[in-house]
């Protein structure tokens, strides 16, 4: 019988009938035609999401040619069998630790930097930049951690995990950022230093590590030599002046804390209902003039008569020079013209601050074989009592029953606690010097100045700075009872 199967392939094949009552059969003319094969492909998956919506192949570049050439983001879809396809640790030539360590702990203390605690800090327009420096540096995430570990330890002092991971990291962030200091100066690394500057001030309000160990002399005397408040701030000024032309030039967010000054807005707003925000610093002058008053508790005054202070303050002297007779300049058609009037104002601050820098530098600043002179310390002196005065009016005022003082104050708050926040970096060259050596008039002030910071600052937003105000004001007074002094001041 024959084979009635058709063929796969019909190309070249006709049907051929028989003789009568036999079934017709197909048969095939010449070579037959090979079956057709597709061409070989590989499937992917990996396109990114506009060319699956528009149904086109994508050439998995990042970004791909289609999104553009269209002008569009180009979004890679999510897969997690795809992360890392075909990748064994044997392949890649790593060697995976089977037990990662995770410190939930630092997990804990970001995720409380981000919902609570940088919403507590002063400057707040910087901090979502600082933020996310710190996943590329490690000294930032570091100080991160540390000033969350020192807010959250103030919330819940019943559990001494936060005050010591806050001081290990504090640590940490120091030796980090010392470091990093030799790198070159770019804009992200400048934003990185200077937002941990910043935070390191933070950590020097909180700090009290300096009164658990006695005192180098041996005596009960207040001892502040250790005291990092006063003595790591001037690394702030110094940071500041190396980077601000940095920030002006190439446009940082750093450069909207130029526009801030709370002490004038305090100053304004006191002259308006009648204070004089001066008025504090005659009683002060009469202080330090008092010869009572002129004693100290250590004369050791190495750690701080030795370059970085006076280096800071010398910066700081000549900027505000500078500033001075710029503002004793009359206005110009150009720098009042709309929008103009600010990038010469930051050009200039820019030229000033590249060529305070620059003369200062190559006058060997760190040269102290000369002490500073009486003379210096007495205006050092007074212009610390000139720029906190305005603080003190205002704690003063707090404490009458008058409520439109009231309502003043807290109008202030914001300008308030930036001036408390910036006090120490004012603390630097002669001004140091009299705090380290324990000199009596300088004590007067900190009681003051401790005692207004008690009185004027909220306590839940302000808690970087609660614990000292109340410790120290408390210390200071009872050295300066050890040793016959009034602390009160007479205002007429």
């Amino acid at each position: 019988m024959p084979d009635t199967s058709a063929p796969t392939v019909f190309a070249n094949t006709v049907l051929v009938s028989w003789e009568a009552g036999q079934v017709p059969t197909l048969q095939t003319i010449g070579v037959p035609d090979q079956p057709r094969k597709k061409r070989a492909h590989c499937k992917s998956r990996r396109g990114c999401l506009a060319c699956k919506r528009r149904r086109v192949k994508c050439d998995e570049r990042l970004p791909c040619s289609s999104c553009v050439k269209r002008h569009i983001q180009c979004v890679q879809p999510l897969h997690q069998h795809d992360i890392f396809p075909g990748i064994s640790a044997t392949r890649a030539g790593i060697e995976i630790d089977p037990n990662p360590q995770i410190s939930l702990l630092h997990l804990e203390l970001f995720n409380h930097w981000d919902k609570e605690t940088r919403s507590t800090l002063t400057f707040p327009q910087v901090w979502p930049v600082v933020t996310q420096r710190a996943f590329h540096e490690d000294f930032i995430m570091s100080a991160i951690l540390s000033v969350a570990g020192m807010h959250l330890a103030t919330l819940c002092p019943q559990s001494s995990k936060y005050s010591h991971a806050a001081m290990q990291l504090m640590a940490k962030t120091i030796r980090l950022f010392r470091q990093n200091l030799s790198r070159p100066f770019t804009k992200d690394h400048c934003e990185a230093l200077m937002g941990t500057a910043l935070l390191i001030n933070y950590m020097s309000w909180v700090d009290l590590g300096f009164l658990d160990g006695g005192t180098t002399s041996g005596s009960d005397s207040l001892n502040l030599v250790q005291d990092q408040l006063f003595f790591l701030s001037s690394g702030i000024l110094q940071v500041w002046f190396q980077a601000m032309p940095i920030f002006i030039d190439e446009g940082s967010i750093f450069t909207q804390i130029v526009y801030e000054n709370p002490r004038l807005d305090i100053e304004d707003a006191l002259v308006k209902i009648g204070e004089d925000p001066a008025r504090f610093v005659e009683p002060f002058m009469t202080i330090w003039d008092d010869p009572h008053y002129q004693t100290l508790s250590c004369k050791t005054t190495e750690a701080v008569h030795s370059g970085a202070t006076f280096y800071a303050w010398r910066l700081l002297l000549g900027l505000q020079s500078e500033l001075t007779c710029r503002n004793s300049l009359p206005p110009t058609s150009a720098s009042t013209a709309q929008g103009h009037g600010e990038k010469q104002k930051l050009r200039f601050l820019r030229d000033t601050v590249t060529r305070i820098t620059t003369k200062d530098v190559s006058a060997s600043h760190l040269d102290t074989s000369v002490a500073p002179s009486s003379q210096s310390e007495r205006s050092a002196f007074e212009r610390v009592i000139r720029c906190m005065s305005p603080l003190l009016c205002c704690a003063s005022l707090n404490s009458t029953a008058d409520s439109a003082a009231h309502a003043s104050t807290k109008a202030l708050e914001a300008n308030i606690e930036q001036l408390f926040y910036g006090f120490p970096i004012l603390c630097c060259g002669p001004f140091a010097r009299l705090i380290a050596t324990g000199d009596s008039r300088a004590l007067v002030f900190l009681f003051h100045f401790y005692h207004a910071a008690r009185r004027l600052l909220a306590p839940k937003r302000c808690w970087w700075a609660s614990v000292r105000s109340s410790v120290m004001e408390e210390l200071i007074l009872k050295e300066l009872d050890g040793r016959g002094l009034d602390v009160s001041l007479h205002i007429e």
